[in-house]
């Protein structure tokens, strides 16, 4: 593979991570903007998760929302 060849696959390449990275940020930005608009008791239960980083499995979406009432 020549040296022309090799910088046109870098080029391409960094192209496609350019792309990747721009869906990943809009994908960032949509999902604050969908944390900004939660309810604020499921918005506390949300931040309580990502900063304990705990993980519950619940039988029923009813329990799972009696949780977050509590909270």
């Amino acid at each position: 593979m020549s040296e022309l060849q090799i910088l046109y696959k870098i080029s391409n390449d960094i192209e496609l991570l350019k792309d990747q990275m721009a869906d990943l940020q809009r994908d960032i930005s949509e999902i604050n903007a969908d944390l900004r608009r939660l309810r604020p008791e499921y918005r506390a239960k949300v931040e309580k998760i990502l900063e304990e980083g705990v993980f519950e499995t619940y039988s029923s979406f009813d329990d799972l929302r009696k949780e977050i009432e509590n909270v």
